[in-house]
């Protein structure tokens, strides 16, 4: 029996040059008698890349990580029927970021390209969107999902938490539609959102259309806004989720081969692990080199964890992330 396979053929990533250590906000925020050290140690920091390049825009980033993840496939953009890029931090409304992009790349003609925003968990959402599509419409065979945050370019160095925390990067994934002779690649997915923290995080603080208008006296109302809020339900959403998507699927959470996690919170990673009895050594954490990326966060992770073995053919493997509001995502794929 042939199974038609949605498979994840390769990854690819990009950074700005600029690295930034701890120290720098820790000395920034000590001006004004805020203590962000302790955050830092706990969420397990240490560098993180902000672009200092004016050129430099999400859709830039996302050209560097596109062509890192097209060579790795040994294709090029014309062999790409559908592209999809996901950022809260976009250059443009209109056109799509996807089709600026495609440009860029030197692509003529593809099937479709689209922007999609959930903020951190984008790339998770649009890996989900383009699997199904590639699952139901004949006429697709590869599909281009990117995603970019230039975090630089809307934070407030008022803001504690986003300010110390975050970086700036892009990253890619090539996906193919084959038929093979067992069930692999894209699996299943599930969700869950809430709108309890829906004022918590906020870009732009005031909203674009006040902004638009020109009626916005404070400049950091234009800019990210995180008020901090009880996030300690996580852990347990990502552990219900992991295993409603692992049973539907006949599959014991404990089997599941390697999880990747939002490289926001390494503790609440640990802990979902944790209340699943699984071993920590399952986990890929890059948030201590690259900051906290926002949507990009979990293929960052996913990339660092194909390229050092630590999946391999036969896993199961699960993305979870989250987004601003609050919305959760957990994908299950095998490789």
């Amino acid at each position: 029996m042939k199974h038609q396979n949605i498979n994840i053929i390769s990854t690819g990533i990009y950074h700005p040059q600029n690295k930034v250590h701890n120290q720098f906000f820790i000395d920034h925020f000590n001006k004004m008698e805020i203590d962000v050290e302790g955050l830092l140690n706990h969420l397990d920091r240490e560098y993180r890349y902000l672009s200092d390049d004016p050129n430099e825009t999400v859709i830039t980033m996302g050209y560097g990580a596109s062509i890192d993840a097209l060579k790795n496939a040994n294709i090029d953009i014309n062999d790409i029927d559908l592209l999809v890029f996901a950022t809260d931090t976009p250059e443009f409304t209109s056109p799509a970021n996807a089709i600026k992009l495609l440009n860029l790349l030197g692509g003529e003609k593809i099937r479709m390209a689209y922007d999609t925003n959930t903020n951190c968990l984008g790339m998770l959402t649009a890996l989900d969107q383009a699997s199904r599509i590639l699952m139901t419409n004949k006429r697709f065979k590869k599909a281009l999902v990117v995603g970019g945050i230039l975090f630089s370019s809307v934070s407030s160095k008022y803001d504690s938490v986003s300010y110390s925390n975050f970086g700036d990067a892009a990253a890619a994934v090539v996906l193919e539609k084959v038929e093979e002779n067992e069930k692999r690649g894209f699996i299943d997915s599930t969700h869950v959102t809430q709108p309890t923290e829906h004022n918590n995080i906020l870009m732009p603080r005031a909203g674009y259309s006040k902004i638009l208008r020109d009626v916005i006296e404070n400049e950091e109302d234009k800019k990210w806004s995180w008020l901090p809020f009880d996030g300690s339900f996580i852990s347990d959403y990502w552990a219900k989720l992991i295993t409603e998507v692992a049973e539907d699927n006949g599959i014991n959470p404990i089997d599941i081969g390697h999880l990747i996690f939002s490289q926001f919170t390494l503790p609440d990673a640990k802990l979902t692990l944790k209340k699943l009895g699984i071993n920590e050594n399952k986990t890929t954490y890059v948030g201590n080199e690259y900051g906290y990326t926002g949507t990009t966060s979990p293929i960052m992770a996913l990339h660092r964890a194909l390229n050092t073995n630590k999946i391999n053919k036969g896993d199961y493997v699960i993305l979870a992330s989250m987004g601003s509001g609050t919305t959760v995502t957990v994908l299950l794929f095998k490789f």
